[in-house]
């Protein structure tokens, strides 16, 4: 990798302690907003409840920052990058919490039935959900938070910028997020508290880490020091190590099938290589507009008030049918955009190639 991009992208300065932890907090918290809220998948059990913050918070904050490290130090940034280092993120979901092979339950009940030994709909954790609302969206939302990282993650204004593309994404997002929230929210006055709560903690969280993200080099909120990258990788092998067998233990396949699993990582390590790292682009040529910040707010409160109406609607009745259309779309979407990226990691690989013979 050129020396520029190691120099530039490597190992971020070493900021006060104070000035990165609440940052960190922060963004962790936006993490479990996307993830969880907006899939409704802790509003029932609570976002208060003590599993959420001693398992759950602590999963989707370590898996975060161990990939967005990775990105910044291997220069490996733009949006396809991104993407292929979220299909990293999402396969968790088959040794902690084994929903592609055991269903959302647990319980072995597929949404959609099969495609091989893997959940047709649950599969789209993996190739959808967690690259773009666990890893795309929460980072897209960091640089807007702290704008000097969008020299880093310039590809990431894309999802607030004001193209045709753009407004019909964040469109998908609401219509899409909408009535899951709805259908997993436990009821109007659970979601209620449960926005409640999260309400607070944005505040006071945001309060704290509003210094740390006035940082002119947020680089160093998103991209962990050496002994704090150990700490990472500790926890993620501790947290592998326990809950593979731990958590739903009768949900596991067999062994070919699990083995099976790490052609996905194959791929999406692949893909990687296929791109290229890359420089970040000057201070001067990024910026955040203030309307960027409320857009973002704007969608944060439609999806919870679209889906607060929306849990008044029975369980059981029509709202399914837009659940269920949505997990199809998602599972083919995945599919293609993982096409996309590999077909795209090419395309630069043969540009570089030609370069270089012709260098």
């Amino acid at each position: 990798m050129d020396e520029r991009i190691l120099e530039h992208g490597g190992s971020p300065p070493s900021p006060p302690r104070s000035g990165v932890v609440f940052p960190r907090l922060f963004i962790g918290l936006v993490v479990l907003i996307c993830a969880e809220v907006f899939s409704g998948a802790s509003l029932q059990i609570g976002i208060w409840h003590p599993w959420t913050w001693l398992v759950t918070y602590w999963l989707y904050f370590a898996h975060f920052f161990f990939f967005t490290t990775l990105a910044v130090r291997t220069g490996r940034t733009s949006l396809w990058s991104l993407y292929l280092w979220g299909i990293l993120f999402g396969l968790y979901e088959s040794w902690i919490s084994k929903v592609i092979w055991a269903g959302y339950g647990g319980d072995g009940k597929l949404l959609l039935g099969r495609i091989g030994p893997y959940g047709f709909c649950e599969i789209s954790m993996v190739f959808i959900f967690h690259p773009v609302m666990s890893f795309l969206i929460p980072l897209a939302v960091a640089c807007l938070l702290c704008p000097s990282l969008r020299r880093w993650f310039p590809d990431l204004a894309w999802f607030t910028g004001r193209t045709r593309g753009a407004r019909g994404m964040r469109a998908y997002i609401v219509f899409s997020a909408a009535p899951v929230v709805g259908i997993n929210s436990g009821g109007p006055l659970n979601l209620a508290i449960n926005v409640a709560v999260v309400l607070v903690l944005l505040l006071v969280l945001s309060r704290l880490a509003g210094p740390g993200l006035a940082n002119p080099d947020g680089r160093s909120i998103v991209a962990f020091g050496r002994w704090g990258f150990l700490a990472l990788c500790v926890y993620l092998f501790l947290l592998y190590g326990v809950m593979y067998r731990l958590l739903r233990p009768d949900a596991l396949p067999s062994v070919p099938v699990q083995l099976l699993t790490f052609v996905f990582y194959a791929i999406a390590i692949l893909g990687l290589c296929l791109h290229h790292g890359r420089e970040p682009v000057p201070a001067d040529a990024v910026q955040v507009e203030p309307r960027e910040k409320t857009m973002a707010l704007g969608v944060f409160a439609t999806v919870l008030g679209a889906g607060f109406v929306l849990s008044i609607v029975p369980r059981g009745s029509v709202i399914f049918i837009p659940v269920v259309l949505n997990s199809i779309v998602w599972t083919l979407m995945g599919f293609l955009l993982t096409g996309i990226a590999l077909y795209q990691g090419v395309r630069e690989f043969r540009r570089r190639a030609v370069a270089h013979e012709s260098g």
